[in-house]
């Protein structure tokens, strides 16, 4: 069976394909995305309209990477760095209490958001995004993102969650970037790209 043709930026079948619905905008987070091979052949996967709606993105696919900078590929500071955490923070309810996002260290303590400078994104089903947290410890110097959004995913009955409470990849790092002090007109963006998608998507 010939696969269809695919766009050779967003990755998708050109019948799904949006690019030239997308403008990337800058912000001042940088966002490393690691993504499971996996994930990158799913049809239905996000985080290539984050690399192709924000400026300062670097999308990498794979399994283990040396360290933060072999997979930037440029220096950087791991205290200036967070990771949308893959898991069950322990004491996560007394660190969120009433609120939807937290920043802790790398000893679980609650931080200040200051100083953060980059994001990494761990992009896979749930047992795909583990397996990339495991095979990169240095991910273990970061501090950690932990989210509890009210929001429900935009995708619906498209695509099933594990649990209930779960983003999609864009939506998470929308959200995480905004939270981080970002102008809402990034979050808002990405949500319009996303959107944008979905809609594609319904029509195929």
């Amino acid at each position: 069976m010939n696969q269809a043709p695919q766009c050779s930026r967003c990755w998708k079948d050109l019948s799904l394909c949006i690019c030239s619905e997308i403008q990337a905008i800058p912000h001042q987070i940088q966002v490393l995305i690691l993504q499971h091979p996996g994930e990158a052949k799913s049809p239905l996967t996000t985080t290539r309209l984050v690399a192709l709606g924000l400026q300062n993105v670097v999308h990498r696919v794979g399994l283990s990477w040396g360290s933060l900078k072999s997979a930037l590929k440029t220096e950087a500071k791991a205290e200036n760095w967070a990771v949308l955490f893959v898991g069950t923070q322990k004491n996560a309810n007394q660190i969120l209490k009433d609120k939807d996002f937290a920043l802790v260290d790398r000893g679980g303590k609650p931080r200040a958001i200051e100083g953060i400078k980059g994001i990494v994104v761990l992009d896979g089903t749930w047992k795909q995004s583990k397996t990339l947290w495991w095979r990169n410890p240095w991910l273990l110097k970061l501090s950690r993102i932990i989210l509890n959004p009210e929001l429900k995913s935009l995708y619906g009955n498209l695509r099933k969650e594990p649990r209930e409470g779960l983003l999609s990849s864009l939506e998470a790092t929308a959200f995480c970037l905004e939270a981080l002090g970002e102008s809402p007109a990034v979050k808002e963006h990405l949500l319009e790209v996303f959107q944008t998608q979905l809609n594609r998507w319904k029509q195929n």
